[in-house]
């Protein structure tokens, strides 16, 4: 009989020290998509701010990295050509590949979160959203005109 019951014993504690908690299921932020971003949007402050990010993270960021991989392609037709423009473009594609981390998707999820809790911005989040705000009026004010 004791032993059935150093045998049970065994077998609960085994059951709880191996058993693995439930695990938050992580968020995959590379693969939101702009309007899954709009769908976390509060007020047009966020929707400036969810253009913002897009727009430098698709424009301006992979605009400015493409340039690179076409000069190492001239490189075969003329060596010298291709080095000139690898110095003119290697520092776009640097520059370009820090906007690509700056302006990542998972940022801007925690900004939004941030924001639509708290309602503060970082400062150069909102300085941007400002200066984006500022124009989006005055081109309404130019339509209406």
């Amino acid at each position: 009989m004791t032993k059935y019951i150093l045998i049970a014993f065994c077998l609960l504690i085994s059951f709880s020290s191996f058993a693995q908690e439930q695990k938050e299921e992580k968020m995959k932020y590379r693969k939101l998509g702009y309007s899954d971003f709009r769908k976390l949007s509060v007020n047009d402050t966020s929707q400036v701010i969810i253009d913002l990010f897009f727009d430098k993270k698709d424009n301006a960021g992979v605009g400015q990295m493409t340039f690179l991989p076409i000069t190492l392609a001239v490189y075969p037709i003329s060596p010298v050509i291709s080095g000139a423009l690898t110095l003119v473009s290697l520092p776009l594609f640097i520059n370009g590949s820090y906007m690509m981390v700056k302006y990542r998707k998972k940022k801007l999820y925690m900004v939004l979160t941030e924001y639509a809790e708290t309602g503060t911005l970082p400062e150069w989040v909102r300085k941007k959203a400002n200066k984006q705000l500022k124009y989006v009026e005055l081109l309404k004010l130019d339509y209406q005109d």
